[in-house]
């Protein structure tokens, strides 16, 4: 069981926000216009994030279903091919000691003929001859068969015997091998029945939510404004207090050393060290922090920009990407360079554990690249642009933090050199996590051998013992000592975190991690190379831990994300916006006509790309599916399961997949052919397991990817 923190709303009721304070003179930010919060959360029946807990729980049940019936259906495949090589094999050798009783009766019988003695009794001459019985005219030539006779009738008896033996034993052989055949299939068949029972119940669960999401999602906008102005007015007391200690703000350059500050100013320490760009002042027994004046203006301006909605890049002053926001708080003082990775190389970098407000958080990782950008409030927050939630806003600091920069304390004493950026790192920009993450098929294997364990408590389980509300992994209930294995090849990190007791954290690039919790031992050290399947600790019940069991998770970007998926198809959907596949609500959703919609950025672009349609063939886009709901998912896998992506994973659930028709839907048609050549320039592309001589050939298939401009 995971205790940590987890990016999103954190709220079990809303407190009362401060009131009204006299602000001194420098205190001058003017956050965007909100509407007040809701007085609790009480008159709706769940949050947007229980919401997303249930559904995820759900989706787990399911995949879990799937993946049995899944491991079932391939061995029942592979049985019937068994029992189906082992009939023909039996047939084979059948006929071949068919032929050779055949050949021992010919013989019999002109040894007969000839008065020739024979080795065999009265009763294998009769079974030698019940072949030819109605074939005795085969007899012929005395004089070949004299020849013959003395030197064979030893030697074909015995291969006769022999070839009668062998058939016998295949023929036993493809018997049990059609049993188990039978019972795989038989096997199959009942946990096919057993998905199916999942998927209807899956598919009601899903319905039920489905009424809430709109409500919910307009409770968690209302809530997002309520810590944004809770943010605020513990940013204003704070300047009050600094302000009734008469002391005023000095200029970064004076708070620069601990050890030279001026007359009446104390260091401020954390954790034993003195703070550098940072002091205290103690008045009537109360110790105030003192922040440089320009320090103080950039988390001014910082607040002036929440609620500013969130644009790709953008830096102002009607939209914010997520280095714009930055950028802006710290201007004139200082102007960020224009890349995330850039920032890190330029200010000094402090110690994670004395974060200060108006501090620069860089959030990436050493295989990913450097993603996101916040200006550092108290009580582990930040203000930054967030992509998924489409705005300026007070979020709480992710667990993928890099570094924690101080602008005040000017370029580093050291050479600090940013992690190079991926392919992969744009996924993960501004706050927001890839909505899919392909593995490869079959890359994959379980982190526990198979029949050592059972599939316990499921992602997404809401309860009391986890910080975040949530389950952030999947657990394995095991024997103590049960080899843990890593699923797939990475770079070592153990960790002994007190909820995990000893932890082996996998690094395996692009973004993408997995843990592996509450071991009883660790066969592997810090930046060694691991293969899939490759030996990494043993189940144990360390830590925070119920029993004796594995916690398994996936991240991505640093979030965890559902481990069934990927454990199911070697790949997953994760999330957009804070909503979970299938299940994203009507009002962050845009038209495209038909009664179609997609997420809005690639309802956008594919309008655009149907623009340029019309204007090639004189007619519209012929569209058959677009954005496609959990439950419409669910009953697509019932009707076609082995058509149709595992419910929770295909991207149609995320609103930037469509399905095509009127000459696309097929390979090498006029209308195809304009779509491989123009659809890429508008951001929508053909993806490689639908192409001609694909995993899965669909050309009906196309999905909005990054447009080339970007």
């Amino acid at each position: 069981m995971k205790l940590g923190r987890r990016r999103g709303l954190r709220f079990a009721a809303l407190g009362t926000v401060l009131a009204a304070v006299a602000v001194p003179a420098y205190a001058d930010p003017t956050p965007s216009t909100t509407t007040p919060p809701p007085a609790s959360v009480t008159d709706v029946n769940r949050s947007l994030e229980q919401l997303q807990a249930e559904a995820a729980a759900v989706q787990a049940d399911f995949a879990k279903a799937t993946i049995a019936y899944t491991n079932a259906l391939k061995q029942a495949q592979a049985a019937e091919a068994a029992a189906k090589k082992a009939e023909a094999t039996a047939a084979t050798s059948k006929g071949k000691a068919d032929e050779e009783r055949r050949r021992l009766g010919v013989i019999t019988a002109q040894a007969y003929q000839l008065g020739i003695p024979t080795v065999m009794g009265t009763e294998s001459m009769l079974w030698s001859l019940a072949p030819i019985a109605e074939n005795l005219q085969e007899i012929a030539d005395r004089q070949t068969a004299i020849t013959q006779l003395g030197s064979t009738q030893v030697s074909q008896y015995q291969r006769a015997m022999a070839a009668e033996s062998e058939s016998h034993r295949l023929k036993a052989d493809a018997t049990s091998k059609r049993t188990v055949a039978n019972e795989a299939a038989a096997k199959a068949q009942e946990l096919s029945k057993q998905v199916q029972q999942k998927a209807a119940d899956a598919s009601a669960a899903m319905a039920d939510q489905t009424a809430d999401l709109d409500v919910a999602s307009a409770l968690s906008k209302q809530l997002q404004q309520a810590r944004n102005q809770q943010a605020f007015a513990r940013w204003q007391t704070y300047l009050t207090e600094l302000a009734a200690t008469k002391v005023t703000p000095p200029a970064a350059a004076v708070l620069k050393n601990p050890s030279k500050l001026p007359s009446g100013l104390a260091p401020l320490t954390r954790r034993g060290a003195a703070v550098p760009g940072v002091a205290a002042v103690t008045v009537a027994g109360r110790t105030v922090r003192v922040m440089s004046t320009e320090t103080i203006r950039a988390v001014n301006q910082a607040f002036s920009l929440v609620g500013k909605p969130y644009g790709v890049a953008a830096t102002g002053p009607d939209k914010y990407g997520c280095l714009g926001a930055a950028r802006v708080a710290w201007q004139p003082y200082t102007t960020l360079p224009n890349l995330v990775g850039k920032v890190y190389p330029d200010y000094q970098a402090v110690p994670t554990a004395q974060v200060q407000p108006g501090d620069l958080l860089v959030m990436g990782s050493k295989s990913l690249g450097l993603v996101h950008i916040g200006i550092a409030l108290d009580n582990g927050e930040m203000i930054a642009a967030d992509e998924s939630k489409g705005s300026v806003v007070v979020t709480t600091v992710p667990d993928n933090l890099f570094a924690v920069l101080r602008p005040t304390l000017g370029p580093p004493a050291k050479p600090q050199v940013a992690p190079v950026a991926t392919s992969d790192a744009y996924a993960f920009r501004c706050g927001n996590t890839a909505t899919s993450y392909d593995v490869g098929s079959g890359s994959w294997s379980w982190p526990l051998p198979d029949g050592a364990y059972e599939i316990g408590t499921p992602f997404g389980q809401s309860g009391s013992m986890w910080a975040t509300g949530i389950h952030t992994g999947q657990d394995f209930p095991a024997a103590i000592g049960t080899t843990v294995r890593a699923v797939t090849s990475g770079v070592v990190r153990v960790e002994r975190p007190a909820w995990a007791g000893n932890l082996v954290r996998i690094d395996h690039g692009n973004g993408l991690e997995t843990l592996y919790a509450h071991l009883s031992r660790v066969d592997v050290t810090d930046g060694q190379q691991v293969k899939a399947g490759q030996q990494i600790g043993a189940v144990g019940t360390e830590g925070n831990s119920t029993g004796p069991h594995l916690h398994f998770e996936v991240r991505l970007g640093g979030d965890p994300v559902n481990p069934m998926p990927f454990l199911a198809t070697g790949s997953a959907s994760t999330g957009w916006g804070g909503f979970s596949n299938g299940l994203i609500p009507a009002s962050k959703l845009c038209a495209i006509g038909s009664g179609h919609m997609l997420r809005c950025d690639a309802a956008a672009a594919y309008l655009k790309l149907a623009a340029a349609y019309r204007g090639q063939f004189g007619k519209s886009l012929c569209i058959t599916d677009s954005y496609r709901s959990y439950g419409s998912q669910v009953s697509l896998y019932q009707r076609k399961p082995s058509l149709a992506a595992l419910p929770g994973t295909s991207n149609h659930g995320w609103g930037v997949a469509v399905d095509l028709c009127g000459g696309i839907d097929k390979f090498n048609t006029t209308q195809y052919q304009w779509m491989k050549s123009h659809a890429p320039s508008y951001g929508w592309l053909h993806p490689a397991w639908a192409d001609q001589g694909g995993n899965r050939e669909e050309p009906w298939h196309w999905e909005f990817g990054n447009p080339a401009s970007v």
